[in-house]
């Protein structure tokens, strides 16, 4: 049983490293701003929320995902991000 605690526990550190990127202060693409002022109270987040928020947005564009999709992915995480505030 421990080995499983162990293994979970290192997994969500694993999972939250990728969620909680360590983001410095940058200048974004427009298409980053436009799908962020889409986002119901993500200018309520924490600074660092708000950059990583932003960042993950990025990434998504970058690979192409269609903006809906990453409108709805980008509400979810600020949701989640706003629990750990």
């Amino acid at each position: 049983m421990e080995h499983m605690l162990q293994y979970a526990t290192k997994r969500i550190v694993e999972l939250e490293s990728l969620l909680l990127v360590d983001v410095t202060e940058t200048i974004w693409p427009a298409e980053v701003g436009i799908v962020y002022g889409q986002v119901e109270n993500a200018g309520d987040l924490p600074a660092h929320h708000q950059r990583r928020l932003k960042h993950h947005i990025n990434r998504m564009w970058l690979e192409k995902m269609p903006v809906p999709a990453i409108v709805t992915a980008a509400r979810s995480l600020a949701a989640a991000m706003e629990e750990y505030a």
